[in-house]
This record gives C-alpha cells, sequence and structure tokens, in this order.
C-alpha cells in the first residue's frame, strides 16, 4: 500500500502550516494495489496474469492536530472545499536537505470528532490524487 510514517514533518495544508502532533502523520502515495490471477496456458500449466487496481490508487494522507482556536473554521473550509484541498509534507533531512511530499485535488473524508480536553487531539484524513515527491 505505501504507507509511511514521517516523524517531524512540517504539513502545510492550502498555504497554510499546521502544528500536528508528533509521530501522527501517515499516508499512502496511491500507487495501488497490483491484483493477481492465475490463467489456464494448457497441458495443465498456468500462467499468472498481473493488473493495476485503478480503484485503489487514491492518495491519503492522514495527522492528528491539537483542539486550538480557528481550528472548527479550518475543518468548515476544508470540507466545503470538496477535491479542492492540497497538501504537503516536508521533511529536513540530517543533511539539510528537504523531501517534499505533495497530493492536490483532496477532500477531507472523515466525520471529524473534536476531544475537548487539555491533551484532547482531533484526527485529520484526506484523500485524493496520487503523491507527488521532490
Amino acid at each position: 500500500m505505501g504507507n509511511r510514517t514521517l516523524s517531524v514533518p512540517t504539513v502545510i495544508v492550502n498555504n497554510e502550516t499546521y502544528s500536528i502532533v508528533p509521530n501522527s502523520f501517515m499516508y499512502d502515495g496511491g500507487e495501488g494495489e497490483i491484483n493477481v490471477r492465475s490463467a489456464s496456458a494448457g497441458g495443465g500449466n498456468s500462467t499468472s496474469v498481473h493488473s493495476q487496481n485503478a480503484e485503489t490508487q487514491i492518495g491519503k494522507c492522514k495527522f492528528d492536530v491539537y483542539l486550538v482556536p480557528g481550528l472548527d473554521s479550518d475543518i468548515a473550509t476544508w470540507k466545503e472545499s470538496v477535491g479542492a484541498n492540497s497538501i504537503q509534507a516536508i521533511q529536513r533531512a540530517g543533511s539539510g536537505e528537504a523531501v517534499t511530499l505533495s497530493w492536490d485535488n483532496m477532500s477531507l473524508v472523515n466525520a471529524v470528532e473534536r476531544e475537548a480536553s487539555a491533551d484532547g487531539v482531533t484526527s485529520l484524513e484526506f484523500e485524493g490524487d496520487r503523491m507527488s515527491a521532490q
């Protein structure tokens, strides 16, 4: 599935930087699944047939944020912007180089539950186009 974790990325949603809960960022680049089936080749022989499952080629990213002032308004905007959100995750490597992961045409897909407590977190899940990496 291509799921990976970045420990301390900078997360940018629609050109605005957000602080996230450490170690909460997960993503799927949208590479999709490969279906493998067996086909009869005659004479008791078979061969494998491989195909890409386009239905699973969806980019995904999810992360947790703390419930801070203004978050409800941002969530409402992201929910209204169906297929129009952009997400970037930027991770600095030890050498100072940055790895940038980007997703376009994203929608906030989960029913967002806010945990209103001193240490409560809110989980955000976006899905859309396949990831591009730089």
